[in-house]
């Protein structure tokens, strides 16, 4: 089995004896598996995904990263590589929650909710957030496309990954 972890950054996976992980970023600095714009799965030597080729595409925090409609090309892109039953799985900082508790002045204070809301800038222009979700309007942009299903929700562990599970983070699982 085969999964891509676009945006792995400062996460990259493991691979396992069940499942080869093959960790993809923009940039150099993360020492990915490939460098390349996950919107085009095309690595800068050359490397290709195939369409129908990996079981999984994961996006721990990296739909946030992309403006208004922007992530519509890296949506697609993951629908095109993953094999029939394979599953997109995502997270993205949940704005509602984010928004209620710093309200309430709870769990997090303005230095970690405005962090959560813009992105933690760590000198390029690639780390700042530049949409946000709530689980409605991330159901709706999921539910737009082409998916056997769709599910808000606590995603599956998956063998080598490490994907975090907070109060703060909405999570996702498309099944093609």
């Amino acid at each position: 089995m085969i999964g891509l972890n676009v945006g792995s950054g400062q996460r990259p996976f493991p691979s396992t004896p069940e499942l080869k992980w093959v960790n993809i970023d923009s940039q150099a600095r993360w020492n990915p598996d490939v460098v390349c714009d996950g919107a085009n799965l095309v690595g800068s030597q050359g490397f290709t995904f195939t369409d129908n080729s990996v079981d999984y595409v994961v996006l721990i925090q990296v739909l946030e990263h992309f403006g208004c409609g922007e992530g519509e090309g890296l949506i697609k892109e993951a629908y095109r590589v993953l094999k029939p039953g394979g599953s997109l799985i995502l997270s993205v900082p949940d704005l509602r929650a984010l928004c209620t508790e710093w309200l309430h002045g709870k769990k997090l204070d303005t230095q970690l909710f405005v962090t959560c809301l813009y992105g933690a800038y760590m000198g390029d222009e690639a780390d700042r957030h530049k949409w946000a979700f709530t689980s409605e309007s991330l159901l709706a942009f999921l539910k737009a496309g082409p998916w056997k299903s769709v599910t808000i929700g606590r995603c599956p562990d998956i063998s080598g990954s490490s994907i975090p599970h907070d109060w703060w983070i909405l999570e996702a699982e498309c099944i093609k």
